[in-house]
């Protein structure tokens, strides 16, 4: 079966939740820069990140 991904560039973070995740891009310089149809958030099955 062919598979496609449109993926050209990805960042790995550690935050607390889905939503904080998403919150350290909001207003970050190379989301305008770079604009792009769609951002895709995944959980990564490791360590829980420590609360702050």
């Amino acid at each position: 079966m062919d598979a496609v991904n449109e993926m050209t560039v990805f960042v790995v973070v550690r935050a607390l939740s889905h939503e904080s995740a998403a919150g350290m891009f909001e207003g970050h310089p190379h989301m305008t820069i770079f604009p792009c149809d769609a951002v895709g958030v995944k959980l990564l099955l490791g360590p829980a990140p420590e609360a702050k």
